[in-house]
């Protein structure tokens, strides 16, 4: 029977607990040879269990679940594995393994951001949950204390702990009464913020009534100044709560500040509030839901040309939920929110990234049926992209002015197949203005002048064509730009 007295199996002995970290000597830092982390990671959790269970004290149970830990963000896959199977083991008898908690939550903290495959990091969140139900008061206080401002690996450690309903009720409770508590207040005022946590708390109480949760919000506005930290802890907990319906039905009055939200630098916040107002649409009945798409929709066209292309993603995929949305009087205001989007989605149909360009395909497709426009229904269902652009100009001569100054902007797109995209457009567009003075050919090509410096060649040559042209019909009669939109890239 194996022992964990045999140093072949276990890299330190009974009796020995896991050194401190030491930088200045690393001899002494805790390490596996191949053979007896071959033989551990052969062992499942029971019989890791039978193993260790008998002969370990429980300081040194710990020190082997630091270990398991710490091999998580390993290389090779067998110390990953080995990893897995020690937290399996603890979990299994989390009354013998689970007892320092501090201990355990800073190592949680110091490698959560180092675990980059699936499975080591499911066997990481698995166990952060578990310890967070058998301890929660131990785990907060210990993770305000560990990081007070709340770094990043923290911020990753709270999204853990609110990832789930039940999760999040212990963590909010306990948050509750740190700020409950003066003294502990005091502490960890760094951390916490009382205008975020009790509302959010309160939407988790089945006895408070919308109304009433409402006024609060209102006398409160607990989204309209958190730090970013606080703001992204306070959507991952909302979006936790968005996913039933009795409380995705308090939020809409969140409704205003969320939408602030999407406006924010961070990508991360923007995705979590898309996420949000996507299920909270989900959950409200149509009329309710018309009307709020509306203000949606006006929000959610900025984000078309976000950096991100998951929110890129997102937001168009999102556009088109909120669009199916509407009903009665609603629909004429959002078909002119609908035009809006029309070009951007066709431009976007070039997008480097495979899952926008297709999004936008899909979304530019239920606008056009939205709208009643077969022409346009049929380019995009069958993928004849190089004909929607003259397909929009040519369906609404007066909007003409209004697209070329949409795509103007794309000129300095930071994707060489929009900056493409955009200048066939507007030369394309040039013909069908019904301003054609010189005045306004020139100011198209001292838009397009910069261009010339482009770092990709086909940009610089499409540019500098298409000025040539403009220019040579500013002294002709003829025009000769409808085969630019046409030309292979």
């Amino acid at each position: 029977m194996l022992c964990p007295t045999d140093s072949s199996v276990f890299p330190f002995h009974v009796g020995e607990t896991l050194p401190e970290e030491n930088p200045e000597h690393p001899e002494l830092q805790l390490g596996w040879d191949s053979e007896s982390t071959w033989l551990l990671s052969s062992l499942d959790s029971s019989d890791m269990t039978t193993v260790f269970g008998e002969y370990l004290q429980p300081s040194q149970m710990t020190d082997v679940l630091l270990v398991g830990i710490e091999a998580l963000t390993a290389d090779d896959i067998y110390d990953r594995q080995l990893g897995s199977n020690i937290l399996d083991m603890a979990m299994r008898d989390p009354a013998s393994w689970l007892t320092d908690v501090p201990k355990i939550v800073r190592y949680l903290h110091k490698n959560m951001e180092h675990i980059c495959t699936e499975p080591a990091r499911q066997s990481l969140d698995s166990l952060l949950l578990l310890l967070t139900k058998r301890c929660p008061r131990e785990v907060v206080r210990s993770l305000l204390k560990i990081s007070p401002t709340c770094d990043s690996a923290a911020l990753a450690v709270w999204e853990v702990m609110t990832s789930a309903p039940w999760a999040l009720w212990s963590v909010l409770t306990e948050l509750l009464s740190v700020l409950q508590d003066q003294r502990l207040r005091k502490v960890f005022s760094c951390a916490t913020e009382d205008a975020c946590i009790y509302p959010l708390a309160l939407l988790l109480c089945t006895d408070i009534e919308t109304e009433e949760f409402a006024a609060l919000y209102k006398a409160q506005r607990f989204l309209r100044h958190p730090s970013l930290v606080m703001l992204s802890l306070v959507l991952r907990g909302l979006i936790t709560l968005s996913k039933t319906p009795e409380t995705a039905r308090k939020i809409p009055v969140l409704l205003p500040d969320i939408m602030e939200t999407l406006q924010d630098a961070n990508t991360d916040v923007k995705m979590k509030a898309l996420v949000l107002l996507r299920n909270m649409m989900g959950h409200m009945k149509r009329e309710e839901a018309s009307v709020i798409a509306l203000q949606l929709a006006e929000k959610l066209l900025p984000l078309f040309d976000d950096v991100s292309s998951q929110v890129r993603e997102l937001s168009i995929s999102f556009f088109k939920d909120v669009m199916k949305t509407v009903v009665g009087r609603n629909m004429k205001k959002m078909k002119k929110k609908v035009q809006r989007v029309l070009l951007p989605l066709f431009l976007h149909m070039n997008d480097q990234i495979e899952s926008v360009a297709k999004a936008s395909g899909n979304t530019l497709l239920a606008c056009a049926c939205f709208l009643r426009w077969r022409k346009l229904s049929y380019l995009a269902e069958t993928h004849q992209t190089h004909l929607i652009g003259e397909c929009l100009l040519l369906h609404n001569r007066s909007r003409v002015e209004d697209y070329l100054c949409q795509s103007l902007p794309y000129l300095k797109d930071t994707q060489a197949t929009l900056r493409v995209a955009a200048i066939r457009f507007i030369g394309l567009a040039a013909r069908h203005l019904r301003d054609q003075s010189s005045e306004k050919l020139w100011d198209i090509c001292n838009a397009l002048l910069p261009l010339a410096k482009d770092k990709e060649l086909l940009v610089r040559t499409l540019a500098a064509d298409t000025i040539f042209v403009l220019t040579r019909d500013m002294r002709t009669s003829g025009w000769s730009l409808r085969s630019l939109c046409c030309w292979p890239l």
